[in-house]
C-alpha cells in the first residue's frame, strides 16, 4: 500500500510540467481508500484495493524511470537507482517503525510484543509481506492480533519489486546482447511475468488465500501491467479526437476504480481475478490520464497536497488504528475515529514538510554516493532491528522467569497449582503464594504448546502433528497393557503432554493423531478454502480407517473445538443436530459396536481479549478476564449429546467431563492456581494441561473399568 512510486511527489506548487498530477491525484484517491477502509471497514467494503493502485503506479512510474535511463545511456545503474529508492523511503519508513516500537513497549500488553516485536524486525528488512504469509498458513497463529507493523507488508512487496525488476532487465538485455531494442526487451520480461503471475495468482487465491493476498508472486503482474504501460508511447494528443481517445480511456479507468470501492468486498476471493478490476483501471488512468481533466483534478490543491503526503499518511494512520484502543481501553467510536483520521494527516504533513522532503532535498543527502547510502542504511537498519530485537528479549526474559517459578513449586509440591486448585468443589485449594503467580507468563503463552513447531526433528513427536493422517505413538510400543486411539482436532492436542504422561506413567499405548480444525465427524466443516476442505474430509476417511483397523484397542478417545470450523447443516436443518448427527455416525463408523468411545468435552472458550487483558492485570490476580459460565460453556454439549445418542443405538461409550476444574458455578477464570488457562483465545496452555492430567487419568482409568463390567 506504499506511495513510494519512481516520480518524486514533490511540493503541490512545482510547475506542471514536473508533474503528472493525474497521478498525483490517483496517490490521493488510493491512499485515502485505504485509510477511510481500515476506519470505516463498512462504509467502504473495497477501498483495500487502494493498495492495488499504488502497485500499478510504481511499476508505471519505476519502469518509465529505468528505461530512459537505459535507453539514454544503455546501461541501469543499479547503485544509483538503489541508493535513490532508500532516500525516498528509508527516512519516513524508519521514523514509523521506530515511534510505533517506542509505543508498543509503553502502552501495549506484554503479551503481543513477541508477535509485535517479529513483525517490527520483519518491517524494517521489508519481509513483512512474508512473515504475515507464513501466520497466516499456521492453524496455531490464526488468533495473532493486528499489528500496528501489519501495512509493512505492501511496502515489503514493493521493495521486493524495486530490487527484482533492474536486474532482470539487465540480465535479459545480457541475455539478447543488444540485438533486441530495451524497449522490446521490458515488454517481452513484463508480459511474461504479467502472464504468470496472474495464472498463479489466480490459483493461489483458489487453493492458498492466506498466502496467496500477501506472496509478491501472486502480486508481480500488477506491478508488471503498470510497467508494460510505461512502454506504450501515445502519440502527443493535440486534435480533438486524441483529447477525446485519452480522456475516455482514462473515464473508463476512474469508473472501474470507483466500481471496485462497491462491488469488491472482504469476502470477495481476493487478489485472484477479482483484481483485474482495480489493476486494469489504474492502468488506464496512468495510462491516459495526463492532459485530461483527470490532471487537473489532481492539481486541486486539496487533492495535491493529499497525494503528496500520502507516503507518509500511509505509514502512520495505521498503528493509530491498533494503538489508540488499547489506549482507550475500547474499539474506535466515530469521534475517535475522526481523531485519528486528524491525527494521521497532521502527523502525515509534519513528517512530509519537515522531514522527509527537507532531508532527500537536502544537499548532504543527495550528493552521498551510493556506497555510503548503503552503509547509512544497514547501520540504521540494525539500530532498528534492535528495537524489535528488545521486545523478543522481553519475552523471553518474562518466560524463563516463569519456566523457573513453575520449576520450583512443582518441584516443592504445591497442592493448589493449575487444576489442583479445584475451584468448583465444596473447599477450594487456596495457595497464599499462588496469588502473584502467574505461569506461563501472558507473553510467552502462545509458545506453552505441547505439539513441536514443523522445523523441529524430534520423530516421536513431529508425526502427532502434521497435516496428513499419520498417528504417532506415545508409551510403550509394545507390551503395553492398555492400547488408546487419540483422534481429534487442535483441541485434543494440545493435552498431548497429559497423554504422554499418562502413557508412560501407566504403560500404555496411546496412539495420537491431530489435524487443525478437523475431528472425527462425517458431517461438512465449514473451511476458508475447497484445498482445506478436501485436506479435512480425507484425513477422516482415513481416521476412520485406521481405526477401524485397530477395533483391537480399549478404547477410541475423541476431542473437538466446539467453535473453530464447525459443521454446516444442510438446508432446512439446525447446526446442532447436524452435528450430532457428524459425530454419531463417524462413531458407528470407526468403532462400531466393538470399541468402546470415550469423548472429552471441550474447553471453555475464553473471552477474545483473555492473553492481552491477563498481560495488563495488576497483581494479584483477580478476575478482571474471566468469562461467566454460560458464554464459556455455551448451553449444548455435542459431546455429550453424541454419547448418548451413540449409547441408544447400541454402542459403548463415556463421556469426561472436566469442566469444573476449569470453572465455578458462575465464571470461568483466565488464571487457576497460578496458572494462566488460555495460550490463545481457543487452546489451552501446556502448564494448565499437565496440571488436569491427574484427573484426566483418574476418569480416563473409570471410564476404562465400567466398559469391563
Amino acid at each position: 500500500m506504499s506511495t513510494a512510486t519512481g516520480g518524486s511527489p514533490g511540493p503541490a506548487h512545482r510547475a506542471r510540467d514536473t508533474t503528472r498530477w493525474d497521478i498525483q491525484g490517483l496517490r490521493a484517491f488510493a491512499v485515502l481508500a485505504v485509510v477511510v477502509y481500515h476506519l470505516w471497514p463498512a462504509r467502504l467494503h473495497g477501498g483495500f484495493v487502494g493498495v492495488d493502485v499504488f502497485f500499478v503506479i510504481s511499476g508505471y512510474l519505476i519502469t518509465g524511470h529505468l528505461l530512459r535511463e537505459q535507453i539514454a545511456t544503455g546501461r541501469i545503474r543499479l547503485g544509483q537507482f538503489w541508493s535513490r529508492r532508500a532516500k525516498r523511503l528509508l527516512p519516513g519508513a524508519f521514523l514509523t517503525i521506530i515511534a510505533t516500537g517506542i509505543a508498543v513497549l509503553t502502552v501495549v500488553p506484554s503479551a503481543l510484543w513477541e508477535q509485535y516485536g517479529r513483525e517490527l524486525i520483519a518491517s524494517t528488512v521489508y519481509a513483512q509481506n512474508w512473515e504475515l504469509a507464513a501466520s497466516s498458513v499456521d492453524y496455531l497463529d490464526a488468533d495473532n492480533a493486528a499489528s500496528p507493523f501489519q501495512h509493512f507488508w505492501s511496502l515489503s512487496v514493493e521493495e521486493q519489486f524495486y530490487i527484482a525488476l533492474p536486474l532482470l532487465l539487465l540480465l535479459l538485455t545480457l541475455a539478447v546482447r543488444n540485438r533486441v531494442s530495451p524497449l522490446t526487451t521490458a515488454r517481452i520480461l513484463l508480459g511474461t511475468v504479467v502472464a504468470l503471475s496472474l495464472v498463479w495468482c489466480v490459483v493461489q487465491t483458489n487453493t492458498n488465500p492466506g498466502v496467496a493476498y500477501f506472496s509478491t508472486a501472486t502480486r508481480a503482474w500488477e506491478f508488471a501491467l503498470g510497467g508494460l504501460a510505461a512502454t506504450v508511447r501515445l502519440p502527443v494528443a493535440r486534435t480533438t479526437v486524441a483529447l477525446a481517445v485519452r480522456g475516455t480511456g482514462a473515464a473508463v479507468g476512474a469508473v472501474a476504480l470507483i466500481a471496485s470501492l462497491v462491488v469488491i468486498t472482504p469476502a470477495t476471493p481476493f487478489p485472484g481475478i477479482a483484481a483485474a478490476l482495480p489493476v486494469v483501471g489504474a492502468t488506464l488512468m496512468v495510462l491516459f490520464g495526463s492532459r485530461t481533466v483527470f490532471e487537473s483534478l489532481g492539481a486541486i490543491p486539496p487533492i495535491a497536497f493529499v497525494g503528496r503526503i500520502s507516503y507518509s499518511l500511509y505509514l502512520w494512520h495505521w498503528p493509530l488504528v491498533v494503538i489508540v484502543p488499547m489506549v482507550l481501553g475500547h474499539p474506535l467510536g466515530w469521534k475517535s475515529k475522526l481523531a485519528v483520521l486528524v491525527a494521521s494527516l497532521a502527523l502525515a504533513a509534519v513528517t512530509t514538510k519537515w522531514f522527509e522532503e527537507p532531508l532527500r532535498f537536502s544537499g548532504v543527502v543527495r550528493r552521498l554516493r551510493p556506497g555510503r547510502v548503503a552503509v547509512v542504511g544497514v547501520v540504521c537498519t540494525l539500530a532498528v532491528v534492535a528495537l524489535g530485537a528488545s521486545t523478543l528479549v522481553s519475552v523471553h526474559v518474562q518466560q524463563v522467569q516463569a519456566a523457573t517459578y513453575a520449576k520450583e513449586l512443582t518441584a516443592g509440591h504445591v497442592p493448589c497449582f493449575g487444576a489442583a486448585a479445584e475451584i468448583s468443589a465444596p473447599k477450594p485449594c487456596v495457595d497464599p503464594r499462588l496469588a502473584d503467580v502467574l505461569v506461563p507468563a501472558p507473553a510467552a503463552a502462545k509458545e506453552d504448546d505441547p505439539n513441536p513447531k514443523p522445523d523441529e526433528t524430534d520423530p516421536n513427536f513431529k508425526k502427532c502433528w502434521t497435516g496428513r493422517f499419520d498417528p504417532c505413538v506415545l508409551g510403550k510400543a509394545t507390551g503395553f497393557s492398555k492400547h488408546l486411539l487419540v483422534i481429534g482436532d487442535s483441541h485434543s492436542n494440545s493435552l498431548l503432554g497429559a497423554y504422554e504422561k499418562i502413557a508412560t506413567d501407566n504403560g500404555w499405548r496411546i496412539d495420537l493423531a491431530g489435524i487443525g480444525g478437523c475431528y472425527l465427524t462425517t458431517a461438512k466443516q465449514d473451511s476458508l478454502s475447497d484445498s482445506t476442505l478436501r485436506s479435512c474430509t480425507k484425513w477422516k476417511q482415513q481416521a476412520i480407517r485406521y481405526v477401524r483397523q485397530h477395533r483391537d484397542a480399549d478404547a477410541l478417545v475423541v476431542v473437538h473445538s466446539t467453535t473453530q470450523m464447525p459443521v454446516s447443516a444442510p438446508e432446512g436443518a439446525q447446526r446442532d443436530a447436524a452435528t450430532l448427527a457428524g459425530l454419531k455416525d463417524a462413531w458407528e463408523q470407526a468403532a462400531g459396536d466393538q470399541l468402546p468411545v470415550i469423548a472429552i468435552r471441550d474447553n471453555p472458550v475464553p473471552r477474545r481479549d483473555v492473553i492481552t487483558c491477563v498481560s495488563a492485570m495488576a497483581h494479584p490476580t483477580d478476575g478482571t478476564c474471566d468469562q461467566p459460565r454460560s458464554e464459556a460453556l455455551g448451553q449444548t454439549d455435542s459431546s455429550a449429546e453424541a454419547v448418548k445418542a451413540f449409547r441408544a443405538d447400541g454402542g459403548t461409550a463415556g463421556l469426561i467431563d472436566l469442566s469444573k476444574y476449569y470453572c465455578t458455578d458462575t465464571t470461568c477464570p483466565a488464571v487457576i492456581g497460578g496458572v494462566l488457562v488460555y495460550r490463545d483465545t481457543s487452546h489451552i496452555t501446556g502448564t494448565w494441561a499437565m496440571s488436569l492430567e491427574p484427573y484426566l487419568e483418574r476418569d480416563m482409568k473409570a471410564q476404562l473399568a465400567s466398559f469391563a463390567r
